[in-house]
């Protein structure tokens, strides 16, 4: 790729991004109005309600006690099913589900703001010509701490919100246990890491650079 076709293709990117800032920005401001709006709504009698929620959880189902999964042709058979997915809650019985699912969400889209203005800043400086530059490192490795929290933060408070939302709901069927799930992505996490790591080496790279521009 030659330096001009460099050029456009950082310019598409930067307002592509800037595009999606203001959208985000815009979802940030309007999002609480809305949660409190529909919370404010939310019928006192159960059977008017008709507010859903969604939340990732786990699943067990034991056919000990749910007999339907037994196999008939072995005397005494249990059949354990589990797994996960994700868990859609309808009609709260308070609203505090509701809020709190709100609050989760509310709370990774300050975290995914904060990382895109980063990379917005980033973007914009390299449009604007400057490239290798210390402001530009340090945008990196914030991005990759962004990264790293995004992918920790996440399951921990789908996990503690799953587990309040569980016994808000006070789901009670014999035979079926669900449970909040917690899975840390690794992957994403390791991309966090080697984000960093190239922090580090822009960083070292410039420092040799501004070395040897003194040295001459």
């Amino acid at each position: 790729m030659n330096t001009t076709q460099q050029k456009k293709l950082t310019k598409l990117v930067k307002r592509f991004v800037n595009l999606t800032w203001y959208l985000f920005v815009f979802l940030a401001v309007a999002w609480p109005i809305v949660v409190l709006v529909v919370g404010l709504s939310i019928s006192a009698d159960p059977d008017n309600r008709h507010v859903d929620i969604h939340m990732f959880s786990g699943f067990k189902i034991n056919s000990d006690v749910s007999t339907e999964l037994a196999d008939p042709n072995e005397d005494g058979a249990v059949m354990l099913l589990s797994g996960r997915g994700d868990l859609k809650i309808e009609n709260t019985h308070s609203r505090l589900s509701w809020y709190l699912s709100a609050v989760m969400s509310q709370v990774m889209l300050f975290i995914f703001l904060f990382g895109l203005w980063q990379m917005r800043s980033l973007f914009t400086s390299l449009a604007a010509g400057d490239t290798f530059t210390l402001e530009n490192t340090e945008h990196v490795r914030v991005l990759a701490y962004v990264v790293i929290a995004w992918n920790i933060i996440l399951p921990a408070l789908q996990y503690v919100g799953g587990r309040v939302m569980l016994n808000d709901i006070a789901f009670d069927v014999p035979g079926i246990r669900l449970y909040p799930s917690f899975e840390l992505n690794v992957g994403g996490i390791f991309v966090g890491l080697a984000i960093l790591v190239l922090s580090g080496v822009l960083r070292e790279a410039l420092r040799i650079k501004q070395d040897q521009a003194l040295t001459i």
